[in-house]
């Protein structure tokens, strides 16, 4: 009976995140998918919400977290400057906490994965049915009605991976005391598991993403083949055409601002934000000078929670590379491998990370001769332990740009050289830019998967995300802030090169 309360709060959780992502997502995706096919001026804007979309769905949890509470939390920069509000009796804490505050940054994450997937499916759409459709039904009944059901399998797996994370997650909502099944968890049960935990926190998940699963497997679309030519619009036709355009970008745009920007901006505005007493009242200030000097003083203030994310984010990166870049090898030349491979790598990014610790730490308190050492002394622990998100992230990356390379030619280097030999000499110059995309996705990962680092860091380590996690316990101050901004400015140039690697995916599949 424990668990029912966890449970409705989990479900409470999944579904305004869904309801935000599909909302925010389907509109995202119709507009980037739309503007890509509108011309060149157009399709520049669809590219710059394609990458602030990328951006999002690679910044960090806690990441995203410091950002929020630094734009809207308890000691957020709007929440300080409305001192007005106050006096008319709303709460010092502000309306940003609990299942809102929750259920929104897990819903904006969730709609950057459904935008991403959104525009993806409807891309794929081969440009004869659109034609086709368009002789019978009209532009908007024919997206209505052809291209987002033949997308729909895109879709429901991007909020299906919404669901999950809400339901595996904890970062936030244990930022915010909304005590999910995660996070009940990761206080109570991390330690002396029982069987109803492990089966809620672990099974549950699995058994979604099982049914998601069978149910793409099983998912048959027919594109009917016909030689319709395409349509010479009329002067009307297209201005009606432009009015859409316009409002596609506008979608876009403030899609882009309300996922990426805004908060990214909180989180600037915060460093030089302090509230100040005049004439007895709370009065708001930001000031240039004073975020340049704190922004400044953060990189010497917090140099060991740098060194350390760095350190720790490059082995895990070389390690997973390591064990990707064969496992990808592998599967491109057996198709039923490489189903396996998938569906193992996508349960192992469904395991909580306070899981994960748990089966790292009940490893290492096995009676071997230097595992109290390893686990006491070193990093061996916390690596392991981050392998099981990173090694994932890089598996697909490079399973992507496996799937660019021709058959044919990685057959007959087949001939020649024996397998190892031909990965070596062959596939690493064929796969340069997906072999450095699959480590930066994977230090990325690993810097910033808190739960899964929380249970196994050694004594007098620690991460950028460790610390973020503890200190934004009592707010977001400047200090967080700046703590934030550098490790953000690092998340921002890695992911911009992700969005280009992404965008430059269709091609490859193609």
């Amino acid at each position: 009976m424990a668990w029912i309360q966890p449970l409705f709060l989990t479900f409470q959780l999944v579904v305004f995140a869904l309801i935000l992502a599909a909302t925010l997502g389907v509109a995202g995706g119709w507009a980037a998918s739309h503007l890509k096919a509108a011309g060149r001026f157009w399709s520049w804007i669809a590219a710059g919400f394609l990458a602030a979309m990328v951006v999002a769905v690679a910044m960090p949890m806690i990441l995203q977290a410091a950002a929020w509470e630094a734009t809207a939390g308890k000691f957020g920069w709007m929440i300080m400057t409305q001192t007005g509000a106050r006096a008319e009796g709303l709460s010092d804490y502000g309306f940003f906490r609990g299942l809102i505050a929750c259920a929104w940054i897990h819903g904006l994450l969730g709609a950057a994965l459904v935008a991403l997937a959104t525009w993806y499916g409807l891309d794929r759409v081969p440009t004869h049915v659109r034609q086709k459709a368009r002789l019978d039904l009209g532009s908007v009944s024919t997206w209505w009605r052809v291209q987002l059901p033949l997308a729909s399998p895109w879709i429901i797996s991007s909020l299906v991976a919404t669901a999950l994370l809400a339901m595996t997650e904890m970062t936030v909502v244990d930022l915010y005391g909304f005590r999910t099944v995660a996070d009940e968890f990761y206080l109570f049960y991390a330690v002396d598991p029982s069987l109803l935990s492990i089966f809620l926190v672990c099974a549950l998940p699995l058994m979604v993403m099982a049914g998601l699963m069978t149910w793409l497997l099983v998912q048959r679309r027919r594109f009917i083949v016909t030689n319709a030519e395409p349509e010479v619009p009329t002067y009307n036709e297209q201005e009606a055409r432009t009015r859409v355009h316009c409002l596609a970008a506008t979608v876009a745009i403030l899609i882009s601002l309300l996922i990426v920007l805004v908060p990214l901006s909180g989180l600037l505005v915060k460093v030089g934000h302090d509230v100040e007493v005049a004439q007895g009242k709370l009065v708001g200030t930001w000031s240039l000078t004073r975020t340049v000097q704190r922004l400044w003083e953060a990189p010497v203030i917090f140099a060991s929670e740098y060194r350390w994310t760095c350190i720790i984010a490059v082995v895990v990166a070389l390690f997973a590379v390591l064990i990707a870049w064969p496992l990808s090898a592998v599967g491109r030349q057996r198709r039923r491998l490489e189903v396996g491979l998938d569906l193992l790598t996508i349960s192992f990014v469904l395991l909580p990370g306070p899981v994960v610790g748990l089966m790292v730490v009940t490893f290492f308190q096995l009676s071997v001769p230097g595992f109290f050492t390893l686990y006491q002394q070193t990093l061996v622990p916390t690596i392991i332990a981050l392998l099981f998100r990173a090694v994932p992230a890089a598996y697909w990356v490079l399973r992507a740009g496996y799937r660019g390379l021709d058959s044919q030619l990685l057959d007959t280097a087949q001939l020649d050289h024996s397998w190892i030999k031909r990965v070596w000499t062959i596939d690493r110059r064929l796969l340069q830019g997906s072999l450095w995309g699959a480590g930066i996705a994977a230090a990325v990962v690993a810097s910033g998967d808190v739960p899964a680092t929380l249970p196994v860091v050694p004594p007098g380590v620690t991460t950028v995300g460790t610390r973020l996690f503890g200190l934004l316990h009592s707010g977001a101050r400047y200090q967080e802030a700046a703590l934030a901004i550098w490790y953000l400015a690092a998340v921002l140039a890695i992911s911009l090169f992700l969005a280009r690697r992404f965008l430059a995916l269709r091609v490859k599949l193609d």
